[in-house]
């Protein structure tokens, strides 16, 4: 999938929200099942958000952590958007007390990949629990196939090139080394821990 595609993805599922709501299915009322499953989506979601702004916090602006904390905003703003276009108040974010640091970058990006294999899970979970309206089917599926196709893929490259960095080898994850040093090598580019397509 092109990189133009991928990155009006957030934008096409906004509008498809937009449009059940004109038509009126967005107002239909969830059942409590449906409201509770889009609400621990949404605390999975902010609490990626707060993890990987520790990191950042704590490791400097670190790719992909930099791309994916913005990818959780963008994800947990969509099941915002679920519950407000029925009126429904908001839970208060966590209140992030228990965010875990993390040594160094690889060990981020271990953990990292350990979130995202459990927020796809989390979204299995949900998805097979339905029927659900279309509108939330679309966000749950939007979310588990960037975490599963981008985010954790991203992760996973950065573990390595971390790994590679703390050997001596291979440029690891700073921003400033662009998108093509996941490898370690020249002419590589698009292997790196740059980017993560679909947010």
């Amino acid at each position: 999938m092109g990189t133009h595609l991928t990155r009006s993805l957030p934008a096409a599922v906004a509008g498809l929200l937009l449009l059940a709501g004109a038509s009126g299915r967005a107002q239909d009322v969830l059942s409590a099942a449906t409201k509770a499953a889009v609400e621990e989506a949404l605390q999975d979601e902010r609490r990626g958000e707060a993890i990987y702004s520790r990191v950042l916090k704590d490791h400097g602006d670190v790719r992909p952590f930099a791309n994916v904390v913005r990818a959780e905003r963008r994800h947990a703003s969509l099941l915002e958007d679920l519950l407000k276009a029925r009126g429904l108040a908001l839970l208060a974010p966590p209140s992030g007390d228990d965010v875990p640091g993390y040594p160094g970058v690889k060990e981020a990006c271990a953990a990292a990949v350990d979130f995202e294999v459990k927020n796809v899970a989390l979204y299995d979970r949900l998805l097979a629990a339905g029927p659900l309206p279309d509108d939330v089917e679309q966000v749950f599926d939007h979310n588990r196939l960037a975490s599963l196709d981008h985010h954790k893929p991203a992760f996973e490259r950065c573990g390595g090139a971390a790994a590679r960095r703390g050997a001596g080898g291979g440029c690891g994850c700073r921003s400033a080394c662009g998108h093509g040093c996941g490898h370690g090598g020249h002419g590589q580019g698009g292997h790196g821990c740059g980017r993560a397509g679909r947010t």
